[in-house]
C-alpha cells in the first residue's frame, strides 16, 4: 500500500472521529465524551457556562467529576462545531404543553420571541414538543415589566374615547389600571428619570427614558419618590398611586411612547 494511500486513509479516519464527537440537535450540538476530557474542559471548548451544560443534561452535584467515555452530553445553544463560531449562554428552559415561543418569552421577560427562535435554531417554532430543552440566552433585549404587582384590571383602554370629564373625544394615549391610594408602582424597564412632576391633566407624573427610544409614563400619582436625572432600574418603585390631575378615581395612567409617538400599552405586556 503506498504511502499517499495511506495518509488518505488516516485523514478520513481523523475527519471521522472529530466530526463524531459532535452531531446537531434540535437544542444544540451532542457532544460525546472523549478519554480524558473535563466538563469544565468541554464548558471551555463550546464557550458555554458548565451550569448550562449541567441544566441541560440534569446533571447531579456528583455528576461532574463522573463523566463517561462515549457518554452524549447536549452542549445549549451551540449550532456549530467549537471553532466554526458562535455559541451562547443563559438558562436552560424545559417547553411544557402549551408553550410557545411567544409565551416563554413572555415568562422570561424577552422583548421579542423571535430571538429565542434564533438562538436555538428553531425552524418551525409552531412544532414545540413538551420536553424540549431550550436555552434564554443571557444578554437578550429585555422587555417590559407590569408598572404594579397587584392583578392588573383595566379600567380604561388605549384609543379614541370621550374623556370622563372633558367629554371630548380625544385619543387616550394610555391604559389605565385600577389602583387604590398608596399602591406602589414601579419602573417598566431600565431608564434615566426625565420628569417627575406635575403635568397638566396627568396630576402628578414620572417619565423615563429608556435606551431603545422608548419612554413610559405613569400619571396620576400621589406622590413621587425619584427626581429627574435618576437613574432607574427595571422594577424599582418610582411612586405611589392616586388620583391627581384629571381624574375621576384612584388609578394608574401608563403610558409607553416610540419615538415620542404612543403606542398601545398592552402590545408590550402580558394582561390577561
Amino acid at each position: 500500500m503506498n504511502k499517499n494511500y495511506i495518509q488518505v486513509i488516516l485523514t478520513v479516519l481523523s475527519i471521522t472521529v472529530v466530526s463524531a464527537s459532535f452531531t446537531p440537535s434540535s437544542f444544540g450540538l451532542q457532544h460525546q465524551v472523549k478519554q480524558g476530557e473535563t466538563l469544565t474542559g468541554i464548558a471551555q471548548k463550546y464557550n458555554v457556562s458548565m451550569k448550562s451544560i449541567a441544566q441541560a443534561n440534569k446533571f447531579r452535584n456528583n455528576d461532574y467529576d463522573h463523566l463517561r467515555i462515549g457518554q452524549k452530553l447536549t452542549i445549549p445553544g451551540v449550532t456549530n462545531p467549537p471553532n466554526a463560531g458562535g455559541s451562547i449562554e443563559g438558562t436552560v428552559y424545559t417547553i411544557e404543553q402549551g408553550d410557545s415561543l411567544y409565551s416563554i418569552a413572555r415568562k422570561f421577560n424577552v422583548e421579542d420571541w423571535k430571538q429565542l427562535q434564533k438562538a436555538n435554531a428553531i425552524t418551525n417554532p409552531k412544532h414545540l414538543q413538551p420536553g424540549q430543552q431550550i436555552l434564554i440566552p443571557n444578554g437578550v433585549a429585555i422587555g417590559f415589566l407590569e408598572p404594579l404587582k397587584v392583578p392588573l384590571v383595566v379600567t380604561s383602554q388605549y384609543g379614541y374615547r370621550h374623556h370622563p370629564i372633558t367629554r371630548r373625544y380625544r385619543l387616550h394615549e394610555g391604559i389605565d389600571f385600577r389602583a387604590s391610594n398608596g399602591t406602589r408602582v414601579y419602573a417598566s424597564k431600565t431608564g434615566v428619570v426625565t420628569y417627575a412632576a406635575r403635568k397638566s391633566g396627568y396630576g402628578k407624573i414620572v417619565i423615563i427614558q429608556h435606551d431603545d427610544d422608548y419612554t413610559t409614563s405613569y400619571g396620576h400619582l400621589s406622590r413621587i419618590r425619584v427626581s429627574k436625572g435618576d437613574i432607574v432600574r427595571q422594577g424599582q418603585v418610582i411612586g405611589l398611586s392616586g388620583n391627581t390631575g384629571f381624574s375621576t378615581g384612584p388609578h394608574l395612567h401608563f403610558e409607553v411612547r416610540y419615538k415620542g409617538r404612543s403606542e398601545n400599552p398592552a402590545r408590550h405586556l402580558n394582561l390577561q
